[in-house]
């Protein structure tokens, strides 16, 4: 009985109720299946003791936790399926951020008919880059392994990457060699073709930001309004009050997945412990303002380390253009790279010093920024082919096209910095109002507080690609120091 029980349960798990299409992610980014199951099922125990621990507290004490139970339950359900999905996901923004610079080292390798697999190879070695190391390895495993000729390799990854701008390379490869045409022309139209691409997806970015905003605009603004007003008539606790906030990590989760690849390379040093602070000083029983100060301190005290890393990235990735544009003319004179670099003077104290030291260790190029590591690691990959002038200017022209969508991307979504300032004092308003007619004793500014913090948050990761953006809190801390200030408008 007992065991009929447990095949019955297993034919219902995730893992062989989504077999098909765990294994189809699996397959693009590379994982184990039985790793994945055999962890789902630790964490399942996890995910059953919570959702008991919920029921008993909305059963005792708060009624509409147990409402939690369904989301929960959903995610516990489907976590296989969706955490294959979502590292799928990010696996192909890796890959659309990296193509431009594998497209120009295989165009490259091709004028000294070096293959593709080659290239993966050479690239493979590369620390910068990502992409080339899991390629090769699925193509040797192939051809290797599987019986798989080179030409079935490459046909089958093609297959994989549909959709991605690393299949425009190899559905270009394969027509070349299929067609008997010249790989070299045919990889000069495929770095167009990724780089419009590449182009695309930030302009297809920005039309769904717009759609998120509004979303975020409803849940965080209006929603919490409309909730005040049910507050104030039936004398609801803070508790139920504060429940739209439970979604910042879904939305948190869909603009992840929605962005185009990030580049920011940003080190989490010993600082980032400081914010396991924050939780202690919500329940601590102290003054509510002084609580606000302590939890305020620690966000800026971190948020200021990652906003000097996320300014320095950006001077890097303006300079880039310049400086390669600069070292071309150095080459065409007959200088090497290393002699290039320091009779090159960008108007960045910050980018020279950077680039002092990346000619002290060449090897291990680690800035802020990833486009600047890949594009300085391809640097030296190309000075080293012979074919410098030419390749450099394919790159200079790359780089500069991605630096551009990226600042116009910020430009365009520059607008949402305003709902920063919205929410605190739509929010203080709203309070101020009803106060005037129902006087109530909930913590008007804790609840301004959290909901201001949980916007900051989400158009920081929705505008500037970082949770934590340095002037976007100091703008809200400003904020809710003069709201509380303030008396009572009405």
């Amino acid at each position: 009985m007992l065991r009929m029980l447990l095949n019955k349960l297993n034919k219902i798990s995730p893992c062989n109720v989504f077999n098909q299409k765990i294994k189809e992610y699996i397959e693009y980014y590379g994982d184990d299946y039985n790793k994945i199951c055999s962890k789902y099922h630790y964490l399942l125990k996890i995910f059953i003791l919570l959702l008991i621990a919920i029921t008993i507290l909305g059963m005792f004490l708060l009624r509409f936790l147990i409402f939690l139970d369904i989301p929960i339950g959903l995610i516990a359900y489907t976590y296989p399926l969706v955490y294959t999905w979502s590292r799928r996901e990010e696996y192909k923004k890796t890959v659309n951020l990296e193509a431009p610079f594998i497209t120009i080292i295989v165009y490259i390798n091709s004028i000294v008919d070096k293959s593709l697999l080659y290239t993966f190879k050479e690239l493979s070695e590369v620390k910068e880059l990502k992409i080339p190391r899991i390629e090769y390895t699925f193509l040797n495993k192939m051809i290797e392994y599987m019986g798989f000729s080179y030409i079935k390799a490459l046909e089958k990854r093609a297959n994989l990457h549909r959709g991605d701008l690393l299949g425009k390379l190899y559905d270009n490869y394969l027509a070349a060699l299929n067609l008997g045409i010249t790989i070299k022309d045919r990889l000069r139209d495929v770095l167009k073709d990724v780089m419009y691409e590449l182009k695309e997806s930030y302009k297809t970015y920005i039309d769904k930001s717009a759609e998120i905003a509004e979303i975020q605009f409803a849940l965080l603004l209006l929603l919490p309004i409309v909730l005040l007003g049910f507050a104030f008539t039936f004398k609801t606790s803070i508790t139920e009050l504060l429940l739209p906030l439970l979604f910042i990590p879904p939305l948190i989760f869909v603009i992840s997945t929605i962005q185009p690849g990030v580049d920011y390379n940003i080190k989490h040093n010993k600082y980032i412990y400081s914010l396991i602070i924050i939780p202690i000083a919500i329940f601590i029983p102290v003054q509510i303002a002084f609580r606000l100060i302590i939890i305020f301190s620690v966000i800026l005290f971190v948020s200021f380390f990652i906003y000097q890393q996320i300014q320095l990235a950006n001077e890097l990735e303006k300079s880039l253009p310049l400086l390669l544009k600069e070292i071309a003319e150095y080459l065409r004179l007959g200088y090497t790279v290393q002699n290039a670099i320091p009779r090159i003077k960008i108007n960045s104290s910050k980018v020279n010093k950077v680039l002092s030291e990346i000619l002290r260790q060449s090897n291990e190029i680690s800035t802020p920024s990833k486009l600047f590591n890949m594009s300085m690691k391809v640097l030296f990959i190309i000075s080293k082919s012979g074919s410098s002038s030419v390749a450099l200017e394919e790159l200079a022209n790359a780089i500069n096209e991605i630096v551009y969508a990226k600042q116009s991307l910020i430009r365009q979504l520059r607008l949402y910095d305003a709902m920063i300032i919205l929410t605190p004092i739509m929010l203080w308003l709203a309070f101020g109002t009803l106060n005037k007619i129902v006087s109530s004793t909930l913590p008007a500014i804790d609840i301004i507080a959290a909901y201001s913090v949980g916007s900051v948050i989400l158009f920081s990761k929705l505008s500037r690609f970082t949770l934590l953006y340095f002037p976007a809190i100091l703008l809200l801390v400003v904020v809710l120091l003069i709201l509380s200030f303030l008396p009572p408008v009405f």
